[in-house]
């Protein structure tokens, strides 16, 4: 039986903008149906109306389905007009019955009522989507597309809770105009969607004292890209200002501590420093032209640490093996120095400057000295080098 909500329309004539529809060939009687729309949300209701002749006062129409099954009774005035209200739960195909008159069929479509809106988009960070389908089609899932700068960008599929509602969070990992989408079909009901209002990805100006959810995203795709930093803690202090200096030395960029929007895309895009050599696995390498230390790790640059290394080539290029450690102070105010090259060692020291300005050592920050040291063992290969 079809699924429907009716209420009984007096007998009166209603002024609406209607789909006509020719009658039935007349002879023992014939009669008209119309819609006033033929496309329809789900849960709307919509006005049908006709007239059968000859008029006869308080004749009965039954709108039927295209199985000619009843779904509605309604009767004539004394002009033989009718009208009634459905409230259609699917796709229908409906013609009216007056004794033995029956009109052409109607169509109308139902439309599954579709929602979804879309959080804030933060640059590494995740936007969140959310919506709801109605009627509720429970075990369904419903598919939920992300599109940036016009174009598809994700998408997942996902289950909707109690047949409704949906939730789905997407990785920002570059920075756009984004927009979310959602398109549902339901058997026996025309497919609905809906889409969301763009939303760009601010890019703010940090540097240092900064602070907020910014500086952690900012902090957090440095830490992802190998860049030291001993917290994503939302504080943009000298440890953020020295890992954008390594940052901005292996990207060949201006070499500043600052953040800027071309930073932000540089970020999403960034050039990807190869080692020098890829054996043995595991060594040290310091790239006096770029200015900062790089730990190799299975081939691959693990780590990188912005350094200074001698002024007026101080620091000799070769290959050298770190001999000695001192864990703590040398007796040159040298902070936890890892020695690879006779006195010259990678060691923490409070001023490091962008450019060679060492008497021959590789210089990092005070802050990293601890990590460096631990992570330079004795015997590890250190391979200096321009």
């Amino acid at each position: 039986m079809r699924r429907l909500i009716l209420t009984m329309a007096t007998a009166t004539a209603v002024v609406v903008t209607l789909v006509p529809v020719a009658s039935a060939a007349p002879g023992v009687g014939s009669v008209t149906l119309k819609a006033a729309r033929n496309s329809i949300q789900f849960g709307q209701w919509v006005r049908i109306e006709g007239r059968a002749e000859p008029a006869v006062d308080g004749e009965l129409v039954t709108i039927i389905d295209r199985e000619d099954g009843p779904i509605a009774r309604t009767r004539t005035d004394e002009d033989g007009r009718y009208g009634i209200w459905l409230q259609p739960k699917e796709n229908l195909r409906i013609r009216a019955r007056a004794t033995t008159a029956k009109s052409t069929f109607v169509p109308i479509k139902v439309a599954t009522i579709v929602k979804v809106s879309l959080s804030k988009v933060n640059l590494f960070g995740r936007a969140k989507t959310s919506g709801s389908v109605k009627p509720a089609q429970p075990g369904r899932k419903a598919v939920v597309r992300l599109y940036r700068n016009g174009k598809l960008a994700q998408r997942k599929k996902v289950r909707l809770r109690n047949g409704r509602r949906f939730r789905a969070g997407f990785d920002i990992r570059k920075p756009g105009s984004f927009k979310a989408k959602v398109a549902f079909g339901a058997e026996g009901l025309k497919p609905g969607s809906d889409a969301t209002r763009r939303r760009r990805t601010s890019l703010p100006a940090l540097s240092l004292g900064s602070r907020g959810a910014y500086v952690k995203r900012l902090e957090k795709r440095l830490i992802q890209l190998g860049y030291i930093i001993p917290l994503a803690n939302r504080s943009f202090d000298v440890s953020t200002r020295d890992a954008m200096y390594a940052f901005n030395k292996i990207q060949r960029r201006a070499r500043t501590g600052n953040v800027t929007e071309s930073t932000w895309r540089a970020l999403a895009n960034p050039k990807r420093p190869k080692p020098r050599v890829r054996s043995p696995r595991k060594h040290i390498e310091i790239d006096q032209t770029r200015q900062v230390v790089m730990w190799i790790r299975r081939g691959k640059v693990k780590w990188i640490l912005h350094t200074s290394t001698g002024a007026g080539g101080a620091t000799r290029d070769g290959v050298f093996r770190v001999q000695r450690e001192i864990h703590g102070y040398s007796p040159g105010r040298l902070y936890y120095p890892s020695y690879f090259d006779g006195l010259r060692a990678i060691h923490g020291w409070p001023e490091v400057p962008n450019y060679p300005a060492s008497h021959g050592c590789a210089r990092v920050p005070m802050w990293a000295a601890v990590w460096a040291n631990n992570n330079s063992p004795i015997g590890t290969q250190v391979r200096v080098y321009h």
